[in-house]
């Protein structure tokens, strides 16, 4: 009997340590994947975070040249979403401290790294395209109107808010896909590492 207590331990300490390994190499799989997609976020951060920066000198130079209110409410949106971008990106980045050095502490961290960046890609029509088409209105709106107050819109400008709108509908469901697409296999994946961690 305790010859077959010994077998049975021996078999369950080699599945043990092989499930370890296995595990082990997903995870640095895993780490290659994402320091992969962590260096794109960094170049894409950069990148807009700087577009954005570099415009609020533009604004508020159109701040100072505008002719009516209307004009001048466009540049103040466009300032303050060209403020507000880089905060969401880089909030985006932000992760709570990993208080140890464990596979799973790294999963969760991942997870959590993916999820904000997913949510960041599905929702940007809302914090990034719309406020600024919003403020691009505001301001060719402004450009159009008279003395009067009142804003003459030719067919030209009509279409041309038209076809923008539109666009935004499009990214809108664009940037659904691509945030699945992009983020979706790698978080599912992350999530069946750690629900294989939690069934052991």
């Amino acid at each position: 009997m305790k010859l077959d207590d010994l077998k049975h331990n021996f078999a369950q300490q080699i599945e043990t340590s092989s499930s370890e390994a296995k595990l082990a190499l997903q995870v640095d799989e895993l780490k290659v994947k994402t320091k992969k997609y962590q260096r794109d976020i960094k170049v894409r951060d950069f990148m807009e975070i700087s577009i954005s920066l570099l415009l609020i000198p533009v604004w508020l130079y159109g701040l100072t040249i505008s002719f009516n209110w209307v004009q001048s409410l466009g540049c103040v949106l466009a300032t303050l979403t060209s403020l507000y971008i880089p905060y969401k990106l880089l909030k985006a980045r932000r992760l709570s401290p990993c208080k140890d050095d464990s596979i799973r502490a790294y999963l969760h961290q991942e997870q959590q790294r993916l999820a904000q960046q997913k949510q960041l890609l599905e929702s940007i029509v809302w914090w990034y395209i719309a406020p600024i088409f919003v403020s691009v209105m505001l301001i060719t709106l402004g450009a159009n109107m008279d003395d009067n107050g009142v804003i003459q819109l030719d067919t030209h400008m009509q279409l041309y808010y038209l076809i923008v709108l539109l666009g935004m509908v499009g990214i809108y469901f664009w940037n659904k896909r691509a945030a699945e697409k992009r983020f979706g296999p790698l978080l599912t994946r992350v999530e069946q590492q750690l629900n294989e961690l939690c069934d052991e």
